[in-house]
């Protein structure tokens, strides 16, 4: 832990440096993730690191006001600018906070525990951030932290897993090594609850409708420059067969890189909305993937054709009845993938020159896989509620016991 504490300590003095770098501080809002302002609690605190992960927690936050309605001001955390900038004007109307998350190191953990004073922190997938799980762990004598749609490998520091009280992990394999490395002494309450992306659409009473007379032949979703390669080979086959397609890339940022490799291969683009056979329709903005596959036929995820990258998100895709195809790698996901692809509910794409003979997945199988991850979502988020009213109304208690 001495060795630990001291990297946060050296974090922290090369953070303060970096920002003094006007291009990098514009780009990272270091000061602001260490000094703050802090929104003024206390709050109920979720943090997630990318889009996914908080939109996931702010469908979660939303459900909670309207199940626990004594439940604290909602403050959810992200790590990236762009995150903060799209979510936060969708967050406010829901009378939910959203700020940049502390970087975890001591000076900024102090300033934001000293602000925020959580009452609770509800972390995404495999956000441990050792020095977050210590914060939670000097403040309360008993567990506060949840882990919630976990997905775990390996951890530089399991010292603090006692502070964590409650974990949700996707699949048993995930499950397995997070209790393994805690050395089989995890004493919170765990189970195998399925990825929550898909929480709003389990607790709904919506049913896959496969979509009629869609417009677009074929979305690719989330697409990065490593991956521009294998891309540009099945757009290349798209537009030899007069399809018509959307390409929506990882980053906004690489938006301009794509066009100009577009051009350079002489493939025809428009920019989404528009859509026109023979064309790529280039997605520019961030938040329009729903819209996008509520036209699509079929869907391509990206991150699933380089090695190094992990595959995204495809619930989304699958829940709006879009038939889905992942290329040869899904690391970060190899559990749901491997179970999705045993029943036949998502189709794999060995090498891009295998793009136009690509099977699609029969409906029926993706019917069945999802009503079985609807149980499992629905009956994880049941049991994470009781842990959140169980500590919300032992606040309550003490609070009335010290008036």
């Amino acid at each position: 832990m001495f060795g630990l504490n001291a990297m946060r300590k050296t974090l922290g003095a090369v953070a303060l440096a970096a920002s003094k770098v006007p291009a990098v501080e514009e780009k990272f809002k270091i000061r602001d993730r260490i000094c703050g302002p802090f929104p003024q609690g206390p709050l109920f605190w979720m943090h997630g690191a990318s889009l996914g992960e908080c939109k996931m927690l702010l469908a979660l936050a939303k459900i909670l006001q309207k199940d626990i309605p004594e439940i604290p001001q909602i403050l959810i955390t992200t790590q990236k600018v762009e995150v903060l900038d799209f979510l936060k004007p969708i967050a406010e109307k829901s009378s939910i906070q959203m700020a940049l998350a502390p970087l975890d190191t001591q000076s900024a953990m102090k300033n934001f525990m000293s602000a925020v004073k959580p009452v609770m922190l509800i972390l995404a997938e495999n956000e441990l951030w050792p020095g977050y799980l210590m914060a939670m762990r000097n403040a309360f004598s008993e567990p506060r932290i949840a882990l919630v749609s976990g997905r775990f490998y390996r951890c530089v520091d399991t010292a603090e897993f006692p502070a964590i009280g409650f974990v949700s992990m996707q699949s048993g394999a995930d499950l397995t090594r997070f209790v393994a490395a805690g050395d089989y002494a995890v004493s919170a309450k765990t189970l195998v609850g399925g990825d929550w992306k898909l929480l709003p659409w389990a607790k709904s009473a919506t049913e896959i409708k496969k979509i009629e007379n869609a417009p677009v032949d074929t979305t690719f979703l989330s697409f990065h420059r490593e991956e521009l390669s294998a891309l540009i080979t099945m757009l290349k086959m798209a537009m030899q067969k007069n399809e018509t397609v959307v390409l929506a890339p990882r980053f906004e940022e690489e938006v301009s890189e794509l066009n100009e490799v577009l051009l350079r291969e002489k493939i025809p683009t428009v920019k989404f909305p528009e859509l026109k056979k023979g064309a790529v329709s280039v997605v520019t903005e961030y938040g329009r993937l729903t819209e996008v596959l509520n036209l699509s036929k079929s869907s391509i995820i990206g991150g699933s054709f380089s090695r190094t990258l992990g595959v995204h998100d495809f619930w989304e895709s699958l829940k709006l009845g879009v038939a889905t195809c992942i290329g040869p790698h899904y690391r970060g996901q190899q559990a749901a993938v491997e179970a999705l692809l045993r029943e036949g509910a998502i189709a794999q794409i060995q090498k891009p020159a295998d793009y136009a003979t690509r099977i699609f997945p029969e409906t029926k199988n993706v019917y069945q896989f999802l009503a079985h991850e609807r149980e499992k979502v629905v009956s994880s988020y049941n049991a994470f509620v009781e842990f959140v009213r169980t500590t919300i109304s032992a606040d309550s208690k003490n609070e009335k016991e010290s008036v």
